[in-house]
């Protein structure tokens, strides 16, 4: 053994806390390289490391074997290989491949980057990429392939780019949006390799002591997974999975603990500028000011600001707990959000409210002002919104309005005119709304 495991173990110890130097980096990637023992010493220590997380309980999972290009659905009575994939080590896979990284130049470039922490190798923006193991300790960055491949890798995540159409990522998270000819781009993961078709999708790459949990979801067009053993699966629009396995077999999930499977990214890329943003709603649970609302608390009517930022919906809720703002009879009103720092916001979005059966209220039309301060507001847009005609799920919606981005914190919101209702039984109607979020 070339490197003595008293010296090793601290090493690998500062790595899986996140506490490594890249000098301290460089040494264990060399020891790694050159010691077989070491390798087989680093991936106990990792199970020894996740072996001290909490594993969940066992639960009921939906398997679709691919037999023959069909997918039968049959009941396993637990599956705890997959509880075990999901929490166990996202980097238990760096000791079998860190030391395989080339340095070959490509024409994949790295367009954006927002907080992105590496170790060992780092690209900045602007660089082109090499065929080296990259591992990003936590933030994003977005590539772009040759061939119209725009992804977004998320760390905690090891990935490597092989080629000019193909990258392969052994943990994390990476986002796919791809324009270019169908099959111009593959992804490579531990269970199998993903063919695009001109198409957007995640996955999610975890790893546990013998499986790895490969899930994926297709936002729109199609990719087909490579089954090495069996037939290739095609997942349209909508689709979402879960593959556990290794190389030697490989299983299929629509479920992970009794809930469909979900790959949601944290970023995504600004179509108007080269600029990672994140997707969270920056409104969520924000406080809301508002001069005066609708209130009889008498008979439970009381629709106070704070539901425009509670994530309830299409005028639910019940007395004293309605999910929706009302304005004051007669009046449009207005309110001011206050997102509690100053963002870079290009996206609001808003659902109307029709005041549930009764149908004599929402907004008409509005004006929006933003300001950093809480003082000093200027003018960000006007706009209008549609009535819901029903009192239906179906029939609530966000409306989206879009601009150019702007730095904020406060967010004024008034109200021009709204509806009402008119014939045998007028009302003078209010200003009134379900929701308001906010993005970057």
């Amino acid at each position: 053994m070339k490197h003595e495991t008293e010296n090793f173990d601290p090493l690998a110890w500062k790595y899986l806390d996140g506490e490594i130097t890249e000098a301290e980096f460089s040494e264990l990637q060399e020891a790694l390289k050159q010691d077989q023992e070491l390798r087989r010493r680093y991936q106990l220590l990792v199970e020894v490391h996740h072996g001290l997380d909490t594993l969940p309980a066992e639960s009921d999972a939906t398997r679709l074997d691919i037999d023959r290009g069909r997918q039968r659905t049959t009941r396993r009575e637990s599956n705890r290989s997959v509880g075990i994939a999901i929490l166990a080590s996202l980097l238990v896979v760096i000791g079998l491949v860190l030391w395989n990284g080339g340095d070959q130049p490509l024409d994949v470039v790295l367009t954006a980057s927002r907080d992105a922490d590496w170790r060992g190798a780092e690209l900045m923006e602007g660089d082109t990429a090499t065929t080296r193991m990259m591992h990003l300790m936590s933030g994003a960055v977005a590539l772009h392939f040759p061939g119209k491949t725009d992804v977004i890798i998320e760390g905690p995540a090891v990935f490597q780019v092989q080629d000019n159409r193909t990258v392969e990522i052994s943990s994390g998270t990476i986002t796919v949006h791809h324009e270019g000819r169908p099959g111009d781009f593959k992804l490579l993961t531990p269970v199998g390799k993903f063919t695009d078709l001109g198409t957007r999708f995640g996955v999610k790459v975890g790893n546990g002591v013998t499986d790895s949990v490969v899930m994926t979801e297709v936002y729109e067009g199609e990719v087909v997974f490579d089954d090495p053993e069996q037939e290739s699966l095609s997942l349209m629009d909508g689709d979402a999975y879960a593959i556990v396995g290794n190389n030697e077999h490989r299983s299929v999930y629509s479920e992970i603990g009794g809930e469909q499977v979900q790959v949601t990214g944290t970023f995504e890329l600004s179509d108007s500028e080269q600029r990672l943003k994140s997707t969270e709603n920056l409104a969520l649970g924000k406080p809301v000011s508002t001069p005066a609302y609708y209130n009889v608390p008498k008979h439970g009517q009381v629709f106070p600001a704070a539901a425009l930022t509670d994530n309830r919906l299409n005028d639910s809720g019940s007395p004293w707990n309605w999910s929706f703002w009302l304005a004051p009879n007669g009046d449009a009103g207005e309110f001011t959000l206050d997102l509690l720092d100053v963002y870079d916001i290009s996206r609001i979005e808003l659902m109307n409210t029709r005041n549930r059966q009764y149908a004599d209220r929402g907004i008409d039309t509005f004006e929006i002002e933003i300001s950093e301060d809480g003082k000093t507001f200027r003018h960000l847009l006007d706009g209008t919104l549609e009535r819901v005609e029903f009192h239906d799920a179906n029939y609530f919606k966000f409306e989206v309005f879009s601009f150019d981005t702007v730095p904020a914190r406060y967010v004024r919101f008034r109200g021009k005119s709204h509806f009402h209702r008119t014939g045998a039984h007028p009302s003078p109607g209010s200003g009134g709304l379900n929701e308001i979020r906010v993005f970057e």
